[in-house]
């Protein structure tokens, strides 16, 4: 915006000059072909001005127009991401909720959400810092109080109801 600024300064100072040049050449009597060129070149630095003023115009309402957008999807983005935000802890929620009703320990708790997130028991074990052995033990108890043969059917109870 400061270059336009610049330029249409430099704009009006020309058509100034060149009024005030006319002024004093009509006034002694120059010849009419040297003050129809000034009154050309005073034209053309107005129509030049006017363009200016009107693009500058033009991309200062188009800007506001974007800026207008961009604040819109930001609100729609903010609008999506509570949504998936509150989406998420409802699962969760509801995965707590029936590990509490499968009467999960602590630890089963901990094992039986790793293992819907799709970790495996070596992944598990490295995660918690327990041995492979106890994570399959706790991992085995998960299944059995939600009577499932594994981790797939494990992780499809919750995310069937998704689908």
């Amino acid at each position: 915006m400061n270059k336009d600024r610049i330029i249409s300064v430099a704009l009006i100072l020309i058509i100034i000059f060149k009024v005030v040049d006319l002024y004093i050449d009509f006034s002694n009597g120059v010849q009419t072909q040297h003050i129809l060129q000034e009154v050309l070149l005073i034209a053309i630095s107005l129509a030049l001005f006017i363009y200016l003023m009107l693009d500058m115009a033009k991309r200062s309402i188009n800007t506001s127009r974007l800026i207008a957008q961009l604040n819109q999807s930001k609100s729609y983005t903010e609008a999506l991401n509570k949504q998936v935000l509150d989406t998420k802890q409802k699962f969760f929620d509801a995965i707590h909720a029936q590990f509490n009703d499968w009467k999960l320990t602590p630890s089963e708790k901990e094992v039986a959400l790793l293992l819907v997130k799709g970790l495996s028991t070596s992944e598990i074990a490295a995660v918690s810092k327990k041995s492979e052995k106890t994570i399959g033990n706790q991992a085995s108890a998960v299944y059995k109080k939600a009577h499932v043969s594994g981790r797939h059917e494990l992780a499809a109870l919750f995310f069937e109801t998704l689908i």
